[in-house]
């Protein structure tokens, strides 16, 4: 068995690709659908609304409590700090502005526009484990 694919429920689809496309991704097939895949080496992800997800599970998926995180390994700190940057003057919240982790990572962690939290990370090179 092998986890192929991520699936997040979302309300407005339209929001969630305007998100999750100026975060670096880039939506496949068609935006305005109720299921939509975005480009991504490895593990699929996926955006459903909650409109289809209610038609699979015969009732409206709850939206509340914070049950997964995803985390995105990037570059460099760098391009970590330009990321939130650019997200704050598209008006989306950082739950936790960039820091330097005690696990040896540089870290940040952001809202989508669902409140789904996402960690944007790197490792830190002279922590031990991370060189």
């Amino acid at each position: 068995m092998q986890l192929d694919m991520v699936g997040i429920i979302v309300s407005s689809m339209e929001a969630a690709v305007l998100f999750y496309e100026r975060l670096g991704f880039q939506a496949i097939g068609e935006r305005e659908a109720d299921y939509v895949e975005l480009e991504h080496a490895g593990i699929r992800l996926s955006l459903n609304t909650k409109k289809m997800i209610t038609g699979i599970y015969g009732y409206e998926p709850k939206s509340e409590g914070d049950k997964i995180e995803l985390a995105f390994l990037c570059d460099s700190a760098e391009q970590i700090d330009q990321l939130c940057e650019k997200m704050k003057t598209f008006g989306y919240v950082l739950f936790r502005e960039p820091w330097h982790a005690v696990w040896g990572q540089y870290y940040a962690i952001i809202k989508d526009p669902d409140g789904n939290l996402l960690s944007l990370f790197c490792n830190e090179k002279g922590v031990v484990g991370n060189e």
